[in-house]
């Protein structure tokens, strides 16, 4: 039996915390309001932590039952709500490897790569190995890489397009048939025929940069986080309803990938359900976390996939080329 200790000040005071700060994680992660965006922008178990630590102090002061099962209900909140809790679960499933795709149930398999080359990386060393198809670049600096890539990815069969003025290229094993002009925002819409005989609809996407502010108890960091994140939700709508007005979406199916320099729990994610399906979260194993590469804590960089694709691989790859990691996800069409 637990030998319970007198109540103190102290332990209340920490378990009050404790489950305040529970109430307020559970309420805010759940409904993702645009003036809280400052405290949704932290991975769910950042906070957990905090809790955790709380409830686990007070428990050290008096073990109090009530500490134990306010440390059971924050175990269980990160382990259902964490973006990455999911991922990990799926440890020791059929993942992805350097090398061709192999097929899946006899299909053969669409490869999928998208990377943030941080401005100053030639992404050939970091894409090369996993011979993908369609490769997204973000943060492209020079064009004459994207030839060399080609060379090796396609014996120089393939196509691209790029950007110089918003520094983002696509790459494809096949050809590029159409492109719709993105006028105001880093991203770019292109129809491509791959050599198997399907039309795809390709939409890069690099949104708006991330608030970097956290001080939290700065009123200028909360407005600053609040902006920033209508300002993403304003860019991807405006690019949703080109591919809509312009393509032949949704008949084409469609592929959405890039750098969305948003958590995976933001609510710019909810305008692309649900007709986008987000191939990591489907599909993903492993830590799939894509920034810092040093230390990612944040799952920015994503594939999202139109219902003609079925996500069946998906995996986030570090390099030494960029401070991001590369997301690669295999499809097979439905």
């Amino acid at each position: 039996m637990i030998d319970r200790r007198p109540w103190h000040p102290v332990p209340l005071a920490l378990l009050g915390m404790s489950l305040a700060l529970h109430l307020i994680t559970l309420v805010l992660y759940l409904r993702l309001p645009l003036r809280f965006a400052a405290f949704t922008v932290f991975p769910i178990w950042v906070w957990g932590i905090i809790g955790l630590t709380l409830a686990s102090i007070a428990f050290l002061f008096c073990k109090a039952r009530f500490s134990l099962v306010l440390i059971l209900v924050w175990t269980f909140t990160v382990l259902f709500m964490s973006d990455e809790a999911k991922s990990l679960g799926r440890i020791g499933i059929e993942t992805i490897e350097a090398g061709p795709p192999p097929q899946f149930a006899g299909s053969s398999v669409l490869r999928v790569i998208t990377l943030n080359c941080a401005s100053h990386a030639d992404p050939i060393e970091a894409v090369k190995d996993y011979e993908s198809d369609i490769v997204f670049l973000q943060e492209m600096p020079h064009a004459y890489h994207l030839k060399r890539l080609i060379d090796q990815l396609y014996d120089g069969h393939g196509d691209y397009r790029y950007d110089p003025s918003k520094r983002c290229a696509v790459i494809v094993r096949g050809k590029i048939v159409a492109e719709s002009p993105v006028a105001k925002y880093r991203s770019q819409l292109v129809t491509v025929e791959m050599p198997s005989g399907h039309r795809l609809q390709l939409m890069n996407v690099h949104l708006q940069s991330a608030a970097t502010n956290l001080r939290l108890f700065s009123r200028d960091c909360w407005r600053e986080h609040s902006h920033n994140r209508l300002r993403r939700q304003i860019e991807l709508t405006y690019t949703l309803q080109l591919l809509k007005q312009r393509t032949g979406y949704p008949r084409i199916p469609a592929l959405i990938a890039g750098d969305f320099n948003a958590p995976a729990n933001d609510a710019v994610y909810k305008l692309l359900e649900p007709e986008f399906k987000d191939a990591f979260n489907e599909a993903g194993s492993g830590w799939g976390n894509t920034y810092h590469r040093a230390l990612p804590m944040l799952r920015i960089d994503h594939i999202y996939a139109s219902d003609k694709f079925l996500p069946v691989r998906a995996r986030a790859v570090g390099n030494s080329k960029s401070d991001h990691r590369m997301v690669v996800a295999d499809f097979v069409f439905r």
